[in-house]
Order: structure tokens, then C-alpha cells, then sequence
């Protein structure tokens, strides 16, 4: 489709961990990045964030491959032995927290969100629960067990 071919790649690239390396800036400041800005939708927060993690979650279940998440797969395959890899992926999954951070700080200046509730806590939780989840859609978890998982993890901003 590019009319590249591999000589050309690595020209561009360097090498094969260099692509890897720019692919995962481009998911995460594109495909992740975007996603995200679906929660500074206006309106009350909670509802939002319950959309979002709802969609996210029907999003994975409608993949007859289950692939997962190129985030979730790195973690669990490269992250552990490479170490620019592991940064690459730390700093994705600090962006889903900040922008979680972010809609849980605007729910209680809104009062949705109890005075008690620390916002940094349930961002870390809610980006903690959103790997699980998506590892468990792809280790093939029925629908009906990651719904109910996700309904029991949201319950903690009631």
C-alpha cells in the first residue's frame, strides 16, 4: 500500500526496534490520545467515564481475534527485558491515568465524586482495571464476567 519495502523501512526507521519504538509513539499520541479525549466531553463526569469504560470494553468483546491492546500486549511480552520499551509503555499508560485524573477531579468539583475520594488513587485504580480487563477479553473471558467485573470496579466511585 506504501510501496516501501524493507530496505526502504529501515532507511527510514533504522532498524526494527526503532519502527517498534516510533509505532508506539503513534498509538499512543494518536489512537490513545484520541480515545481519551472522549472523556472532556461536557456534562457530568461520572456518566462520561462509565460511557467511556463501557465502550472500551464492548470495543475489545466485538473483536473476534481478541487481539487486545497494543499497550496491554507490549507489557506482557517486551516490557519486562527491554527497558526503552518498558518506558514507552509506562508513559502510555500514565496518559490514560492523567486523563482519567482528570475527569475524576472535574466529577468532584462537579459533587459527584465523594469529598473522600482521592482522584490520583482512582486514576491509577480505574488505569490498573482497564489492563486487567483488556487481558482478560483477550485470555477469552465471556462478555457476561467482564461486564459484571467492570460494573463491580466502577462501584467504587458510588
Amino acid at each position: 500500500a506504501m510501496d516501501l519495502n524493507r530496505g526502504s523501512l529501515y532507511d527510514t526507521f533504522g532498524d526494527k526496534r526503532q519502527l517498534f519504538l516510533k509505532v508506539i509513539d503513534r498509538y499512543c499520541y494518536g489512537f490513545v490520545g484520541e480515545k481519551f479525549s472522549l472523556l472532556d466531553q461536557p456534562g457530568p463526569a461520572l456518566p462520561t467515564l462509565r460511557r467511556f469504560i463501557h465502550g472500551m470494553i464492548e470495543g475489545g468483546l466485538a473483536d473476534p481475534q481478541r487481539r487486545g491492546c497494543l499497550i496491554a500486549n507490549t507489557v506482557m511480552e517486551l516490557a519486562p527485558h527491554e527497558q526503552d520499551i518498558a518506558g514507552k509503555v509506562c508513559q502510555a499508560m500514565k496518559m490514560g491515568e492523567d486523563a482519567f485524573f482528570k475527569i475524576l477531579m472535574r466529577a468532584k468539583e462537579q459533587g459527584e465524586l465523594a469529598k473522600d475520594k482521592d482522584p490520583r488513587a482512582l486514576a491509577r485504580f480505574l488505569t490498573t482495571m482497564m489492563q486487567g480487563t483488556i487481558m482478560s477479553i483477550k485470555a477469552g473471558a465471556s462478555a457476561d464476567v467482564v461486564k459484571q467485573t467492570a460494573e463491580t470496579a466502577l462501584s467504587i466511585l458510588d
